[in-house]
């Protein structure tokens, strides 16, 4: 949602004369209006004439009833323009809102931004102006569509790679410890050069393994919850920080959102290993009709706004682009020496029922 905006001056400045309002200088960027609220009533009182060109209606039909405005929001986004409009009116603050209407069958994104004031207890009027901002929104969605395709197509790499690694890389290393036992029949199982080149092979083949999990665990094919408890025993085994997990059973997801929130996870504990100097870690998963939740919790050293690490910052970036890809949301609250939580919230289907 964009930063909260007062309109100019002379936007706010009412009540001005329907011609003054028909040609409002800020009329090109769209529609300028003001809003007033009564006990039970909402009523536009004013409207500019790019009324008809933002959202479908004329000024006169906005200022005869706002019933054909509000009638018009997408009803998904119902709830949140009642509730930032209450908001907006309880606390005297900017209104800012984003959302959809329907026009003549077409789907447009506006923003409404708009200065309140308070002419008496029971009133509330607005000062503000509509934009369509369609376009940008159009835009946003084609490059997060772009995105989600390139991110399959690098999971998708990383897949193939760990099954050549799995596969042929772990052919040949058997192989040549074959050939190792063959010489020490030879040579002796004393052979101390042999013995070098046997221990060798050895972390030559634990490395690939690893490599190999880290580029697609196989055992995230068994599920998401899988994944994520062999995610933090992993992370036990390797840095010596326990975890404790509550893991509910993530139900039936698609690879993309499976695969996603297991990123995710993956980052936000290589952040904790690299920066929170973390004694532990708290890793919770729930799903609930229509959600999956996901929270991740240290004691580590925390950060503020200023003290952020250019690297824990992009790698905060990176979970959040994740999770809009997902259509979902991620939001980290940290402070200093209260350690960080990473909470994540992804819609999901319900598997339909026989």
């Amino acid at each position: 949602m964009s930063t909260p905006h007062t309109p100019p001056t002379s936007v706010r400045n009412a009540p001005q004369t329907d011609l003054q309002w028909a040609s409002h200088p800020l009329s090109d960027f769209g529609l300028v209006f003001q809003l007033l609220q009564r006990p039970g009533q909402l009523q536009f009182t004013q409207a500019s004439a790019s009324a008809q060109m933002v959202c479908g209606l004329s000024a006169a039909a906005l200022q005869r009833s706002s019933s054909a405005f509000i009638g018009r929001i997408h009803v998904a986004d119902q709830a949140d323009f009642h509730a930032s409009l209450q908001a907006s009116a309880l606390h005297g603050e900017p209104w800012n809102w984003e959302g959809r209407i329907l026009t003549e069958g077409e789907i447009k994104w506006i923003n409404i931004r708009a200065a309140v004031t308070r002419p008496s207890a029971n009133h509330a009027q607005w000062d503000g102006i509509m934009i369509n901002i369609s376009h940008a929104r159009r835009r946003e969605s084609d490059l997060r569509d772009m995105a989600a395709h390139m991110e399959h197509a690098r999971e998708q790499e990383r897949a193939r790679l760990a099954r050549d690694m799995h596969d042929e890389l772990g052919q040949l290393l058997t192989a040549l410890k074959m050939d190792i036992s063959l010489l020490r029949r030879r040579l002796g199982p004393d052979d101390a050069q042999l013995n070098s080149m046997t221990s060798l092979v050895d972390a030559a083949t634990a490395a690939g393994r690893r490599v190999a999990a880290q580029l697609r665990p196989a055992v995230l094919d068994l599920g998401l919850t899988d994944g994520l408890t062999w995610l933090a025993e992993q992370f036990t085994q390797r840095y010596d920080i326990p975890v404790v997990h509550q893991l509910d059973s993530a139900g039936e997801l698609d690879d993309m959102t499976a695969i996603q929130i297991f990123r995710i996870a993956q980052e936000a504990f290589t952040n904790i290993a690299r920066h929170a100097r973390a004694k532990s870690v708290r890793l919770t998963l729930t799903r609930t009709p229509g959600l999956i939740a996901l929270d991740i919790v240290d004691d580590g050293l925390g950060f503020t706004s200023q003290t952020q690490t250019s690297q824990t910052s992009f790698g905060l970036r990176g979970m959040r682009e994740r999770a809009h890809l997902l259509g979902g949301a991620l939001d980290c609250i940290s402070a200093l020496d209260s350690g960080t939580t990473i909470r994540l919230r992804v819609p999901c289907t319900e598997p339909a029922t026989a």
